[in-house]
């Protein structure tokens, strides 16, 4: 996987290993490669030989996001990259220091209004969903905030419970509890519709529509021209997994919902999604680092 070992990629991952290992009757090895937002892992993904042994857990900006972000983005995912399962959901979150006077989105815009300028956001990294959703709000609200790009999720709450930072888009895997210990304060979702895991948590979009971006999803890929026999084999045994009980309790205190889907739904997602931000970025001014 493309991202540090403690982020959500890395526990699904750890999860999922765990799982099949037992399954297959094999040791699952669990590689961290980060760099590139994600694209370091994906690529060694992309060059390792296709038999089903070296797969890709990864969240769905790398392969729908990056190629859009990153110059010279070295491969094509729609055909270097064979979809296995849909695994699991989460939520990004639009979150702010308790010092922070907004109990809302609406808030938190006239605040940042009267101190234009002067205010800054993280997020995990330049062309993260995080970072688009923060721009969508800029540019339909017209507010002057800095951004920040963290390398991951972990380190932009470090920075907003310590209060470096005033605002921070973060993950639901640990929102919820620092909101609980009152050391930060959660004011939107910022996909169309409101999480399952957060059903009284508003839309940025409920105050601002057109502000949201696709539910952040994780998917298993491996490399293209793996065998369908073996995708199938791989398939069952993830869906399995992600089915168990004790597998959904956990991926819900990572913030995630099990969704346990096969290659098809995996595949419509990314092509829907690479869609969606081939209409996205050039309207937002964003241009490729």
């Amino acid at each position: 996987m493309g991202y540090p070992a403690g982020g959500p990629t890395d526990a699904l991952g750890r999860v999922l290993a765990e799982q099949i290992r037992g399954t297959l009757g094999q040791p699952v090895v669990i590689e961290n490669r980060p760099g590139a937002q994600g694209t370091t892992g994906a690529v060694s993904v992309v060059n390792a030989t296709p038999d089903g042994h070296t797969l890709l857990v990864t969240p769905n900006a790398v392969v729908t996001l990056n190629p859009h972000l990153q110059k010279n983005f070295p491969f094509r995912p729609l055909t270097a990259l064979t979809p296995i399962t849909l695994a699991a959901e989460a939520t990004i979150v639009l979150c702010v220091h308790p010092s922070v006077p907004a109990k809302n989105v609406a808030e938190l815009v006239e605040y940042a209004r009267k101190n234009s300028g002067k205010l800054s956001y993280g997020s995990p990294g330049i062309g993260s969903g995080h970072h688009l959703a923060a721009e969508l709000l800029k540019r339909r609200t017209g507010i002057d905030i800095t951004h920040i790009p963290y390398r991951g999720i972990a380190a932009v709450v470090q920075d907003l419970v310590a209060g470096h930072i005033p605002i921070g888009f973060g993950g639901s895997n640990t929102a919820p509890q620092l909101a609980a210990a009152d050391k930060v304060r959660i004011l939107a979702v910022v996909e169309a519709q409101r999480s399952a895991a957060l059903p009284d948590i508003p839309t940025i979009a409920e105050t601002y529509p057109g502000v949201a971006i696709p539910i952040t999803w994780f998917g298993v890929l491996a490399p293209a021209g793996t065998p369908r026999l073996v995708i199938e084999l791989l398939n069952n045994a993830l869906v399995a997994a992600l089915r168990k009980p004790d597998v959904i309790a956990k991926l819900k205190q990572l913030g995630q919902v099990a969704v346990a889907e096969g290659p098809d739904a995996l595949a419509r997602r990314m092509q829907e999604e690479i869609a969606f931000y081939d209409r996205l970025i050039p309207s937002i001014g964003i241009q490729p680092e």
